[in-house]
């Protein structure tokens, strides 16, 4: 497989967010043939977290296909160049990341728990795995990679009707409804 699968995490570097699944599931992509890198956006709130993810890059091998950026300020243009979002963590409510990722285009692999699974459910835009399941990730992202037209159409819709504009619209019809 000669494609490169860009696979994006942008959250908090805290050990809560589960970057170190995304390392294991680039480390189980590449074993698989793909060209996996990863690139992390965050900013690091564990020092001691951030020094064993490095370690994980270089056991696994993954030096030079996997940068740490830090606190960003242009998530929207990071995420255009992503193929896929991991949203890992099983603490989620609703994923802004997500619905950042969406209205980009972007489809999302996420844990199957709580507002992560929910955003998946509702949006169409990408696909669920089991809670630190290496495998069923990679099941997951290949997924995505055979319904990536789909899933994006389904997350920029979704992500439309999520925006501050149609929110307003929305409440403006409620309040003209009740006048």
């Amino acid at each position: 497989m000669s494609k490169t699968l860009l696979i994006g995490h942008v959250a908090l570097i805290q050990e809560s967010k589960k970057q170190w699944f995304t390392l294991r599931l680039i480390n189980a992509l590449r074993e698989k043939g793909y060209d996996a890198i990863g690139v992390f956006a965050g900013e690091c709130r564990e020092p001691d977290y951030m020094a064993y993810l490095e370690r994980k890059v270089e056991e696994y091998g993954l030096k030079g296909q996997v940068t740490f950026l830090g606190r960003r300020n242009d998530i929207p243009d990071l995420l255009k160049m992503i193929d896929v979002l991991m949203i890992p963590s099983a603490f989620e409510g609703f994923p802004l990341a997500g619905l950042e990722a969406a209205a980009a285009g972007v489809p999302v692999a996420a844990c199957n728990v709580a507002g992560a699974e929910e955003f998946i459910r509702v949006s169409g835009d990408g696909a669920c795995f089991k809670e630190d399941d290496v495998e069923d990730a990679a099941r997951a992202i290949e997924t995505i990679q055979k319904n990536r037209d789909r899933m994006t159409v389904s997350g920029r819709a979704f992500a439309e009707k999520m925006s501050n504009i149609e929110y307003a619209r929305k409440i403006r019809a409620s309040f003209h409804a009740i006048s």
